[in-house]
């Protein structure tokens, strides 16, 4: 699931501060701004990458160890889904929130409290026992954590040159992104020496890690201003609100069914009553939390639709490869090599994304990405219950890469767009890139996991009904299958029992396998549509520029 994105912001932390404040309320006067940074600044760099793991392990940690968890405090898949749930439902209202506290006491306060409170709360999650105190301090954690993401990209912008600042700026992303498979490679050990307990021992270390470091190696001093207004409580409480429940649907949906459970459709339709009535209370405000007519602006709203769209086909990779190798009796120790592939594609694609920044030729990499991963979804449309992990060494490698691709684009295009409008939207884009990018991996994650579902039971059904004891191959089949269990046994019912439970094992485990063939299937199709659609929308742009600029559209001269 996948995993939260950084901040864009400028290399300046003061320029950037004042300049965001910009449509908010009048901030107090800026102190001289220091010599700019002409060099790498190298303990700024190790800060930066100490807190995106921080980041990235204390989201991923528990998500990618869900099965390992749930039998340590003895719940079952759905009740631990409840952990991911609880994190999510405070972290994303948390980013919009955190980032006027920031502006409104002060970068050095608010570091010093966010990330000891996030050292405090590790603490407090290993006396927990039972889910329901695990999930509360899960909770905690994830509004805790909120701004980490935030003071990596700013700790790498202040690294580096400010005429590198997109350089930091995908660096520090990338940082973020390795948290999910670097998670499921070391967690091993420690759910195995420790139970649950082990990852939070390394959170918490990685968190007083990070408290050390903040204060060792200081950010530049920025100015405080009057961020919060009137009105901002009811904004935040319906926003957060209506985010929280619309967190708790993607979560628990799959898991207890869309249409059987009516409180998945009361939490759905509570949440959209709270966003209606928070775009109300926001629309005309002036100074609102986040400006809802920018964020209807044709750019953002094509911009949150490519990466609602590109997170769903991501979400292959872990609803696809990775729970397809789960159902097959692959876990994460024996996926270490898959896991380093998807590592080493997700560096690759930002590599490229590095390469590409200096000759400006980024913008086709959303097309390129949908290439690849509509390749990707015919190579892993043709598994059988023999497919192994390294077979997906290749499809998985490209899809991390083709992940990496597009998110650099994004925040490239997005931090562009920001720049030109005068850094005054930079909150509001704070939110939707943080928020934006982990709500839609809980999205896709969600829908993918329903269509799988739901094809393995139209196979089974299909299957099944094709079973029949007048047929022969059947019949032939069920005397194979109680051949081993005779042997060791003499009581015949008995041996009959194994061998039917054996066969309906089976006819499962086929089923699930063509419905994640089916799956890969759709997802090359949502590949291809993506495709021309970014093609249709490119291609507008340039014929609304090109009769814009024409001749026979230009003023007359007088």
């Amino acid at each position: 699931m996948r995993d939260n994105a950084a901040t864009a912001s400028t290399n300046a932390t003061t320029a950037t501060a004042t300049e965001a404040a910009q449509g908010a309320t009048p901030a107090a006067s800026a102190p001289a701004a220091p010599a700019e940074n002409t060099g790498i600044a190298w303990p700024y760099v190790l800060t930066s990458i100490l807190l995106g793991l921080t980041q990235g392990l204390g989201m991923n940690l528990v998500n990618s160890n869900l099965p390992g968890i749930q039998g340590s405090l003895g719940a079952t898949s759905a009740e631990a889904s409840w952990l991911v749930a609880a994190y999510f439902a405070t972290n994303i209202p948390a980013t919009l929130l955190l980032a006027k506290i920031r502006y409104q006491f002060g970068l050095r306060w608010f570091a010093d409290v966010t990330i000891g409170l996030y050292f405090i709360l590790g603490l407090t999650h290993l006396l927990t026992n039972h889910l329901g105190s695990a999930i509360a301090i899960r909770a905690a954690l994830g509004l805790a954590s909120a701004p980490i993401s935030s003071l990596t990209m700013l700790f790498m912008l202040q690294a580096l040159p400010q005429a590198k600042a997109l350089f930091a700026a995908i660096v520090a992303f990338g940082i973020l992104q390795m948290g999910s498979p670097l998670s499921r490679i070391i967690s091993e050990d420690l759910l195995i020496n420790d139970q649950w307990q082990g990852l939070t021992y390394l959170t918490i270390a990685l968190a007083l890690l990070s408290l050390a470091a903040i204060n060792i190696v200081r950010l530049r001093p920025m100015p405080t201003m009057q961020a919060f207004t009137r009105g901002d409580g009811m904004g935040f409480g319906l926003y957060a609100t209506g985010m929280a429940l619309l967190i708790i649907v993607l979560a628990q949906a799959s898991s207890h069914w869309w249409t059987a459970t009516p409180w998945i459709g009361v939490c759905l339709a509570t949440a959209f009553v709270c966003f209606g009535l928070y775009a109300y209370h926001e629309w005309n405000r002036p100074y609102p939390l986040i400006d809802l007519h920018w964020l209807t602006s044709p750019f953002m709203l094509r911009f949150i639709g490519a990466m609602f769209l590109f997170r769903t086909l991501q979400a292959q990779q872990t609803v696809g490869a990775v729970s397809f190798m789960n159902s097959l009796g692959f876990y994460n120790d024996q996926m270490h090599g898959l896991f380093m592939v998807i590592g080493a594609g997700t560096v690759f694609g930002f590599l490229l994304a590095l390469a590409a920044i200096p000759s400006k030729r980024y913008s086709f990499f959303g097309e390129i990405a949908l290439v690849v991963v509509f390749i990707v979804a015919l190579m892993d449309g043709h598994a059988t219950v023999l497919t192994r992990p390294d077979d997906l060494y290749v499809s998985q490698f490209l899809l991390a890469m083709a992940g990496s691709m597009f998110m650099a684009m994004a925040l490239l295009q997005g931090f562009m767009h920001v720049v030109a409008g005068g850094m005054k939207h930079l909150i509001s884009f704070i939110a939707v890139l943080t928020g934006g990018t982990s709500l839609a991996s809980l999205f896709g994650q969600s829908m993918l996991s329903t269509y799988v579902q739901d094809r393995t039971r139209v196979h089974y059904a299909h299957l099944a009904d094709g079973l029949s004891l007048s047929d022969p191959l059947v019949m032939q089949r069920l005397k194979q299958l109680q051949a081993t269990p005779s042997m060791l046994s003499p009581d015949h019912a008995t041996a009959s029992q194994q061998a039917a439970a054996s066969l309906t094992q089976q006819v499962t485990q086929q089923s699930v396998v063509m419905a994640y063939n089916d799956l890969s299937h759709a997802m090359a199709v949502l590949a291809a549509i993506g495709f021309f659609l970014f093609l249709a929308v490119k291609w507008y742009g340039w014929h609304r520029s090109a009769v814009s600029t024409s001749p026979a559209t230009s003023p007359r001269a007088v």
